[in-house]
């Protein structure tokens, strides 16, 4: 029996045969195709988070900030760091603290920050950075709210209680034909600016 004659015997099953496994590879072609975009999708998400996050924490990282490190350290000055920074790493970049050092007094794991003082006192010295510094932004938040009779000008001065046109232009004139008020007690030299008046103002001025 030749070729030919197997075939048209055969020829049947062949052609189911073939067409069960058109029917099969559609059904997987379409299973494919439905499911790979919710996968692609799925997968883009994860990696745009993860995208998103590195370059947070790089952009954190990499921004450039000043210290000034001062005491008993090896080489005392000014150093560029970066946020990620500790203490430590700055103290480093000043060549790591000196044999006197009294490294008790010093927080090293805390987070640098811009134009923040690292000061390393020494063995026996005992110091209070953190509250003279809150002591003098208290301070500077105070002087920042009054009127310096020195610098302000006369439409400011005017903001005062009980300070007018006239008188404005009457502290303007006394410090500069004076150099200036050295106290703000000097404001009483004025003419019009009595004790009571003084004591209305003294809260709100500053020289």
């Amino acid at each position: 029996m030749d070729c030919r004659m197997l075939l048209q015997k055969y020829k049947h099953f062949i052609i189911g045969g073939m067409m069960l496994l058109g029917i099969v590879f559609g059904v997987i072609l379409f299973i494919l195709v439905k499911s790979a975009p919710d996968k692609l999708t799925d997968d883009e998400l994860v990696m745009s988070s993860v995208s998103s996050a590195q370059s947070s924490e790089t952009e954190a990282s990499s921004q450039q900030i000043y210290v000034d490190i001062k005491g008993a350290v090896e080489k005392p000055g000014m150093y560029e760091g970066t946020a990620s920074m500790r203490v430590w790493d700055a103290v480093m970049l000043a060549g790591g603290v000196s044999d006197a050092a009294d490294t008790k007094q010093v927080n090293f794991s805390e987070r640098i920050t811009d134009q923040m003082v690292i000061y390393v006192p020494k063995i026996g010295e005992e110091v209070q950075i953190s509250e003279k510094s809150s002591e003098s932004l208290e301070s500077e938040s105070k002087d920042t709210s009054k009127i310096n009779l020195n610098k302000a000008s006369e439409t400011e001065l005017q903001a005062l209680p009980g300070v007018g046109q006239k008188k404005a232009q009457e502290i303007i004139r006394y410090r500069e034909e004076n150099g200036g008020f050295k106290t703000i007690e000097d404001l009483k030299n004025i003419s019009g600016f009595g004790e009571k008046t003084f004591e209305k103002l003294k809260e709100s001025i500053t020289t």
